[in-house]
């Protein structure tokens, strides 16, 4: 691969950004907004049952997430990332502006709520192949002594994606009256996914299929059952994924996505304050990111890896003591940016390229995915979890042992993750496949990252 960013390897950076974008800022006006759906499509007497509900259907793409990623994955790492991954944003485009389009349960009653989930449900099925199959589209097409600065901007746009949605949610806040924010107000956010998606279907469809599974197809190599070659031959890596993620995923949900509710409906904070507090905080850990997937290029993953973790360990406790004591909402902001945005940021940074460096080109897609739903699943329905818990125990510390929980497996999964960074010795998977072709090979022979590194 050449050694410097050719305009493919810019289209194919932007191309794989910008699903995850969309999809991420509609997860954010979701949380953000969840108290004004509720009300939209759970009407009722007790308004944390509504709350719950809408959580709840939040959390819906916990059980069609990990089947999408097993069916998009089979399909990038067998016809290619370019053409499942505008399949991947066609899906996700609709399914995010039909939310926009859903009469509320005053106009059609019960079927209101019934559309929300089908809405989610293929949203979730979609999302489940996204964000695997960008962070390898972006991993084969740069070279690889910036791989970690490139692939950083995946979980950037992510961020990005989160703050565009805080503001968002924020600017109509101030702009509208409450009525005309439960009215029509917080529908815009959803259609504006479908020009999005335009824009976003027109750049993938013009990229160039990754070299290197353009010469896994031309050697006749690629995995014939990338599931079941992944688990049979990779099962120790989707596990290390999964633990590594399993941190990250739920410090940003809690941390990033929750605490704006948890603020105002938990702590009795404005809307306004808990959203500007978590829009720094978003704005932070996306800046933080690519500054840590850059160095991780020089000293290594591992050690940005390690900092990040022990970070929001030593963070998270004080940040939710202080909220829960009602803290003045300058500090608030403060403790959500050193633990949301400098520690989860630092962490992030060098944590997707591990991922894709941690599998050879014809299972890549499909173990990153197998091993990075495994993590949402436990994350993604952290908010309702989190609204439950804190009903039942009334304790306002449930969000921070939740994270710390989390972390702590992350933690202790790193200390049997080798270092996957190409500029510190180790093997380079992320190369043309061509390098992994050994004679006589079938489509099912893969070396393991052991013997690739012997």
């Amino acid at each position: 691969m050449a050694s410097t960013m050719t305009s493919n390897s810019r289209k194919a950076t932007v191309a794989g950004a910008i699903g995850n974008f969309i999809e991420w800022f509609d997860y954010s006006i979701y949380g953000f907004m969840a108290v004004t759906i509720a009300a939209a499509f759970f009407p009722g007497e007790d308004p944390t049952a509504a709350l719950l509900a809408t959580f709840g259907v939040f959390a819906l793409p916990v059980i069609t997430r990990p089947l999408g990623g097993v069916v998009f994955a089979r399909f990038g790492d067998r016809i290619g990332r370019k053409r499942t991954l505008a399949l991947v944003l066609i899906l996700m485009s609709l399914s995010t502006g039909s939310i926009g389009l859903i009469p509320s349960y005053a106009a059609i009653g019960v079927a209101a709520p019934l559309l929300l989930v089908v809405a989610r449900i293929v949203q979730g099925f979609s999302a489940g192949g996204e964000y695997a199959g960008g962070a390898a589209l972006i991993a084969e097409s740069v070279p690889a002594k910036r791989r970690g600065l490139m692939v950083s901007l995946m979980p950037s746009s992510t961020g990005f994606g989160l703050l565009a949605g805080s503001i968002f949610a924020v600017v109509l806040a101030g702009a509208l009256t409450p009525d005309q924010m439960q009215s029509w107000g917080w529908r815009v956010g959803f259609l504006i996914a479908i020009p999005l998606g335009v824009v976003g279907l027109y750049i993938r469809l013009r990229l160039e299929e990754t070299a290197s599974f353009t010469e896994l197809a031309e050697a006749d190599e690629v995995a014939t059952s990338p599931v079941r070659e992944t688990l049979r031959t990779h099962l120790a890596d989707v596990l290390k994924v999964a633990g590594i993620a399993l941190g990250q995923t739920v410090c940003y949900y809690v941390v990033l996505v929750y605490t704006p509710t948890f603020l105002r409906t938990e702590l009795g904070y404005s809307q306004s304050s808990s959203l500007v507090s978590t829009s720094l905080a978003i704005a932070v850990y996306a800046l933080t990111i690519p500054v840590a997937g850059r160095l991780s290029d020089r000293i290594g993953r591992k050690p940005l890896l390690f900092v990040g973790s022990i970070a929001m360990l030593v963070l998270i406790f004080p940040t939710f003591l202080l909220m829960q004591g009602g803290a003045h909402p300058v500090l608030v902001a403060v403790l959500q940016v050193l633990a949301g945005g400098l520690a989860l940021g630092c962490y992030t940074g060098p944590l997707v390229c591990t991922w894709v460096e941690l599998f050879p080109t014809r299972v890549r897609y499909t173990g990153v995915s197998l091993g990075f739903n495994l993590s949402v699943i436990a994350s993604v329905s952290s908010p309702f979890i989190l609204t439950w818990l804190i009903s039942v125990t009334g304790s306002g510390l449930m969000p921070a042992l939740y994270v710390a929980i989390a972390v702590a497996v992350s933690l202790l999964t790193l200390f049997v993750l080798p270092e996957t960074a190409p500029a510190l010795g180790a093997h380079d998977h992320v190369a043309p496949a061509a390098r992994h072709r050994r004679p006589g090979a079938g489509t099912d022979s893969v070396p393991s990252h052991t013997e690739d590194a012997r």
